[in-house]
């Protein structure tokens, strides 16, 4: 007769951590799972008789000692599956886990997220294990349904993903000095890998990119505040003045004074000028103002 009650999981576990830790991570399975901790570093004088239904094998900083104590057991009980958590992780521990013969492998501290897909596999695993399908029949075993994050984003979300980091420090500094070498460094790149990566992904180089930072924050302190044309220049992270007054002319077609004289207009508060009288046109006519040379004289729209 088949056992229909749910299986308790049975947790053999092996504590193979190098440092004292506060942290009771059998402790946080305690509650539905059956744990017998092993008192040495290998299966020798355990009574396997008992099938524990996972060997839990618990590292913080493996080395290769511990890390052959998980072939050894495996040589020694073929059959049963063994977990590894670690505190310690690399792509390379990873997959060198799971060619090892591992079942599943654990980043440590345990998310409670990661807890529950673990446990509900284990249950799974343990029924299977004790009720096997009779004949032909096979039930799949789900191990997790949802995708890895790197694989559900977009290709250009993965591209960006890299250089989340840098775009924060730049909204965040972008008033201070910043140099290429150490945003990427922020990202873990060369400074031509980061160069390339960065146009890539924002259409413009990464000097550009600040200066336009800089220049749209002197653009809203023009129009929003009566600070000095001097005083905008520093806090928005020119340290010459003259350079800055050459730098917004070139970007925004007028000097900062007439900018702000021209945008402040019997009180209005226009949008950015562009520098074509094309472009001029159509931006008064969306707002049904006059366009206004350097004298400030209207002229006509054609």
């Amino acid at each position: 007769m088949t056992n229909t009650s749910s299986p308790i999981p049975h947790l053999l576990w092996f504590d193979l951590t190098q440092e004292d830790s506060s942290d009771d991570v059998p402790g946080q399975f305690a509650d539905c799972c059956r744990i017998s901790r092993a008192p040495g570093v290998s299966l020798t004088g355990l009574d396997l008789r008992l099938r524990p239904d996972m060997i839990c094998l618990q590292y913080d900083s493996p080395d290769a000692l511990g890390l052959n104590r998980l072939l050894a057991i495996k040589r020694q009980a073929p059959s049963i599956p063994v977990t590894m958590l670690t505190v310690q992780h690399s792509e390379e521990l990873a997959i060198w886990a799971f060619r090892s013969g591992a079942w599943d492998y654990l980043v440590l501290p345990l998310a409670n997220a990661e807890r529950q897909r673990y446990l509900r596999a284990l249950r799974q695993l343990c029924e299977l294990r004790r009720n096997p399908p009779s004949g032909r029949q096979k039930r799949p075993l789900e191990r997790s349904q949802e995708l890895p994050e790197s694989v559900r984003l977009t290709a250009r979300a993965q591209k960006q993903q890299p250089l989340e980091r840098v775009m924060q420090h730049i909204q965040q500094h972008f008033h201070e000095p910043l140099d290429q070498k150490s945003m990427a460094d922020l990202c873990n790149m060369t400074p031509i890998r980061f160069s390339r990566a960065f146009k890539d992904v924002y259409g413009v180089g990464f000097l550009e990119f600040v200066q336009s930072k800089r220049m749209e924050h002197a653009h809203d302190l023009l129009l929003n505040s009566q600070m000095p044309v001097s005083s905008i220049a520093y806090a928005s992270g020119f340290k010459d003045p003259s350079y800055f007054t050459r730098a917004f002319r070139q970007h925004y077609g007028l000097s900062p004074s007439e900018f702000r004289s021209r945008n402040s207009i019997a009180g209005l508060k226009l949008p950015v000028l562009p520098k074509t009288r094309e472009a001029e046109r159509g931006w008064s006519e969306r707002l049904a103002l006059p366009i206004l040379d350097m004298t400030g004289l209207a002229l006509p729209i054609e």
